[in-house]
């Protein structure tokens, strides 16, 4: 899968496989204040408990835009084989206009396949990513999603389409308003999870999870008063449970994502153990970039204070 896009791979926080393969979009922090905050990004070792499904904190789409590697391993879909390897190729390859007109030729024939529907709504996310104008992107991000719907509804026991739905939810919800950017953040979390259930060797996913749980825990004061002012039920996480996510995701598949090892940098921080945090800095810087998010990840890296 190509870089830019998360890999194949929840808990209780949520701020979005394979480096050099799958790319990963990022959850967006929506509006100011709750919503900006509130923004998802991305595991499941340690545990952070989900609120109900209904409930919801923000899952912005920055954060999620932390493109992950989507490693796709299972037998995705014996019924077109060559058309799947044709499509991870372009993906690959970040031919994504060239792959959404793959897809969409398929499922002409083939209109209820999982394997094809979530491909075709992972290749809409990444052209959406580098549209500029606002109508054209949102566009896009809607059609992903009703894509990933068809994909759950055709195979709900598809970890990619778990993982791909909570994604392009998240990117929907950054086109909404504070309530429903809450609204959704516990179903995205939901999604996170049954795709970790389903591939629990996922370093994506697990990542994912880290994300929501870091920003959750960075929350303020005000914000989650706000937030339970809202919801019975607001959610809760720490940077335990972020740093447990992102470590499980990096013994899963190391040096995947050179996000990951920042996530890990900053989370060791947080908690105060900044030996630690220079290290996994340290390791960020020497990873490779290979895509423009990587880049910008390590542009990040270098600015870290630790």
């Amino acid at each position: 899968a190509g870089h830019g896009a998360y890999p194949e791979k929840p808990t209780m926080a949520l701020s979005v496989i394979r480096r050099a393969k799958w790319a990963a979009p990022r959850l967006q922090l929506g509006c100011d204040g709750i919503a900006a905050s509130l923004a998802l990004s991305q595991p499941l070792v340690a545990r952070a408990s989900v609120p109900p499904r209904g409930t919801g904190l923000a899952v912005g789409a920055a954060l999620l835009a932390l493109a992950v590697n989507d490693h796709v391993r299972p037998a995705d879909s014996a019924k077109a084989p060559s058309v799947i390897d044709e499509a991870d190729t372009l993906f690959e390859a970040n031919s994504f206009a060239a792959l959404a007109s793959l897809l969409r030729t398929a499922l002409a024939s083939r209109p209820d396949d999982a394997a094809l529907l979530w491909r075709l709504g992972r290749a809409l996310k990444k052209l959406a990513d580098a549209e500029k104008a606002a109508p054209a992107k949102q566009a896009l991000v809607v059609e992903a999603l009703e894509l990933a719907d068809r994909a759950l509804a055709a195979d709900e026991a598809c970890a990619p389409c778990h993982k791909w739905y909570a994604i392009l939810l998240s990117d929907v919800g950054a086109f909404g308003g504070t309530t429903e950017k809450i609204k959704n953040s516990f179903r995205i979390a939901e999604h996170f999870e049954k795709a970790v259930a389903l591939a629990p060797t996922d370093a994506t996913s697990r990542h994912l999870l880290g994300v929501w749980c870091f920003e959750v825990a960075k929350l303020s004061w005000i914000e989650k008063k706000a937030a339970a002012a809202l919801f019975a039920a607001p959610p809760q996480a720490t940077y335990e449970q972020a740093l447990d996510h992102f470590a499980a995701a990096e013994q899963m598949d190391p040096g995947f994502y050179p996000k990951n090892r920042l996530m890990l940098a900053r989370t060791c921080q947080k908690l105060g153990r900044d030996g630690e945090a220079r290290e996994w800095r340290a390791r960020c810087l020497r990873s490779e970039a290979r895509t423009p998010e990587d880049a910008e990840t390590l542009e990040e890296a270098e600015k870290l204070k630790v």
